[in-house]
């Protein structure tokens, strides 16, 4: 096959010398549009990017009034949450005061102060729902106005001009379901109606205790009073040598009991059964030592039958007692029980002995036992002259040791009376004391109702942009290439023409301890209203705490209930008051109150679609489908959007001040009133309704220079 050695227009084949002149020039001059096309799409890259990122920075300032919108919904939650709270644990410390006579007046106090935190909390969160909704209603004029000042910012950095609007999706929010708290009012009018009445039994039962108490204390003494001075301890030491656990010696009353004395009675005497032994040799010290025994054993034998019975709710008690004279000596089977030696003399006549070995009954017929109340009812019985037995050698056996205070009978007889009353006493308290825990446990189980109410009823808001937010931003200043150039473009190709940008921008949490800060913080200064006294200072205390139960939880909560109680004086003779504190405290452990979510909120750039579509309005499915309308320099995109924006307005913005109240907190009427106000920027109240409509202004005029329409308005 042959060679071809023809020449084309653009390559030279004969000399093998590679382009044509032709060729070169259209190297050449491709080579330099290219060149030109590069820098030119760099250029017009480079100052998309400007407005692009203008765009981001607006849409950013805008979203982030939604944080801040947040943080208020927040407090008002916080202040609506701890308000209720709050009330309910005043009339809980209320009840509790109504169990202690002392306290009765400060009770009254704190259950009024209860209702008027109610009728409180209901006025706060009437006014800040109305407030929150018109703040809602004006936070997409505001996100607007701020995202203009970035604007304004970045147009005077330059020579671009931005304008634009930026529109929350959603544009309206929710007030969420209006909170009615039937549980805690319920609470409030049980606990008003069962005061009295809680009150009265309360009055009564501490007079019961004040009795009963006082009876404890006599027994105490005569058992464990001292160490060294006469009590049935002492004497039992003393005369028995007992010690140890037979023999214990109690410090304090709180620690004693009155089966601690009837255990030490009956181990008394069955010491003194085992060691009793006559003092020497003499006929009356053995007939002594001999009915001290028969006495002892007696004494076990009765003693042993006593017992005590004692619960919360109740006491029984028997302290048997022994016999202190001839009298009383015949009621028992000391007297009546055939247990002394009997003989009979030569006479005929009969005698009874104190013991076996009376030297009476030598010589003499033994005729068996007897008893001594035989001896009172036959004539034919004589008194025998050694032992000199008769009833009333037995009957004077514990006359004296019952009589004085060195006798452990005397002791021991105090004590059985004590009890006696005691148990008197405690008839009367415990049916009380009965009733006043029914009552209040019932009061109780309608309060913690009303808390758990309280826990589930939150202030939940869904304000404008909670989805996020739209930025629409234009730069019409259109500004010279730095490359003109016959390569690229046509007529008219020095200017690089008007540019438009399009942003969103949505909330993430953010670990960060703002919100937390804002809650706990929310009282500086106010413990330097020192003005508040007795309730008031109890309601304050307890506020001021649970204020921190929202940021800190549980934790705090049993913290504020623990501080309140230790102010009050608890301590009664009924220790209803301590029992009363020790169930509210009990009750407040099994809440389990978690903290809300206080992570702050923080804007963040994402992409328009995820946006627009998480809202299903039919505003934001507008503006959806102006994202690819407005790509195309389509009228019926960016106009519509404007259009709309424009007709959602209100004149909500003109009842903007720069200081705008949510609500006031009346705490206590003319002492403690905290105001909750929104500080609002300056550019908001000195303009913001120019500010938005300078915004609408200049986008129309853009739409009208795309469109070549002017649209009439």
């Amino acid at each position: 096959m042959g060679t071809s050695n023809s020449s084309s227009l653009f390559w030279e084949k004969e000399s093998d010398q590679g382009f044509s002149t032709v060729g070169m020039v259209l190297a050449l001059l491709i080579t330099l549009s290219l060149i030109f096309t590069c820098a030119k799409v760099y250029e017009v890259n480079s100052v998309s990017a400007r407005v692009q990122e203008t765009a981001d920075a607006a849409v950013l300032a805008a979203e982030n009034t939604v944080g801040e919108f947040y943080i208020v919904v927040t407090i008002c939650d916080a202040v609506t949450f701890t308000l209720s709270l709050t009330s309910l644990m005043v009339l809980g410390v209320g009840i509790i005061c109504a169990c202690i006579p002392p306290t009765a007046p400060l009770s009254k106090s704190l259950l009024d102060a209860s209702a008027k935190l109610g009728k409180a909390r209901d006025s706060f969160y009437e006014s800040a729902q109305k407030s929150l909704d018109t703040l809602q209603k004006a936070l997409p004029f505001i996100a607007t106005a701020k995202a203009q000042e970035v604007l304004a910012a970045n147009s005077a950095e330059g020579s671009s001009h931005y304008y634009g609007i930026v529109v929350l999706t959603p544009w309206e929010g929710d007030q969420g379901e209006s909170l009615i708290f039937e549980k805690s009012d319920q609470a409030q009018s049980y606990a008003e109606e069962k005061h009295e009445t809680l009150q009265d039994q309360a009055a009564k039962a501490e007079e019961a205790a004040k009795e009963a108490n006082a009876w404890k204390k006599k027994a105490y003494i005569h058992d464990s009073g001292s160490k060294s001075e006469y009590c049935m301890y002492e004497r039992a030491a003393h005369l028995a040598g007992m010690s140890g656990a037979d023999n214990p010696y109690f410090s304090s009353i709180d620690t004693w009991t009155f089966q601690a004395a009837l255990s030490r009675s009956q181990h008394y005497y069955e010491t003194r059964y085992e060691i009793e032994r006559p003092q020497g040799t003499s006929v009356d010290e053995q007939a002594n030592s001999a009915l001290r025994k028969q006495f002892y054993a007696f004494a076990i034998k009765t003693v042993g039958q006593g017992y005590v019975h004692e619960t919360d709710g109740s006491f029984e008690a028997l302290f048997p007692l022994l016999p202190k004279n001839t009298t009383e000596m015949k009621s028992t089977s000391l007297y009546t029980d055939a247990i002394y030696p009997k003989t009979q003399n030569l006479e005929g006549l009969f005698s009874l002995h104190a013991w076996e070995g009376c030297p009476g009954c030598v010589n003499q017929i033994r005729a068996g036992s007897a008893s001594l109340k035989e001896m009172d009812n036959n004539g034919a019985y004589t008194i025998c002259p050694y032992c000199k037995f008769a009833p009333s050698s037995m009957g004077k056996v514990a006359a004296a040791s019952s009589n004085i205070e060195n006798g452990y009978e005397f002791h021991y007889n105090e004590v059985a009376k004590a009890a006696e009353e005691y148990e008197k006493a405690r008839s009367v308290l415990d049916p009380l004391s009965k009733d006043i825990k029914d009552t209040a446990e019932g009061l109780f189980d309608h309060i913690f109702e009303g808390i758990s109410e309280v826990c589930a009823k939150r202030l939940k808001v869904l304000p404008p942009g909670h989805w996020g937010a739209i930025a629409l931003v234009a730069d019409p200043s259109a500004p010279s290439s730095r490359f003109p150039s016959v390569f690229v473009g046509s007529e008219g190709t020095a200017s690089l023409g008007m540019r438009a940008a399009l942003s969103a921008s949505t909330l993430v949490r953010e670990s960060s301890d703002e919100g937390k800060n804002v809650i706990t913080s929310f009282l500086d200064g106010l413990d330097s209203q020192n003005a508040a006294v007795g309730a008031a200072r109890t309601v304050l205390g307890l506020w001021s705490g649970l204020l921190g139960v929202y940021a800190d939880g549980h934790e705090a909560l049993s913290s504020s209930i623990e501080k309140a109680l230790n102010a009050i004086p608890l301590s009664s003779a009924s220790g209803l008051g301590t029992w009363a504190a020790d169930a509210f405290e009990k009750r407040v452990d099994q809440i389990g109150f978690s903290p809300p979510d206080l992570l702050a909120r923080k804007a963040v750039l994402v992409n328009s679609y995820h946006v627009l579509s998480a809202d299903g309005s039919a505003f934001s499915a507008h503006l959806l489908s102006m994202k690819n309308a407005a790509i195309q320099y389509g009228e019926g995109g960016i106009n519509g959007a404007v259009s709309a924006a424009e007709s959602l307005a209100s004149s909500v913005v003109d009842s903007l001040s720069a200081d705008f109240e949510i609500a006031t907190i009346v705490l206590i009427e003319g002492k403690v009133e905290i105001p909750i106000t929104v500080s609002l920027p300056s550019f908001v109240t000195e303009g913001l309704s120019n500010a938005f409509q300078s915004g609408l202004d200049q986008l129309y005029s853009v739409v009208a220079s795309w469109t070549g329409v002017r649209q009439w308005r």
